[in-house]
């Protein structure tokens, strides 16, 4: 449930985020790329959206999005 708070803030910052996301290859799966986007929420809170990749047919599919620890 602590996430799902997150979930609104996380879709606005994949739609409008001016920045790059830090990509890598998923180490369990090299046909994958794991984008991380950070973002802060109007109260100040630091959280993570995680999408990933798949490398052939370039589908983006919404992993998770959790706050900062």
């Amino acid at each position: 449930m602590s996430r799902l708070k997150f979930y609104v803030a996380a879709l606005e910052l994949i739609k409008e985020s001016r920045f790059a996301p830090k990509s890598k290859e998923n180490p369990n799966r090299s046909d994958e790329i794991l984008h991380r986007f950070t973002g802060i929420t109007k109260e100040n809170f630091v959280f993570y959206v995680q999408i990933k990749e798949d490398k052939k047919s370039g589908r983006k599919d919404f992993i998770s999005v959790f706050p900062e620890k």
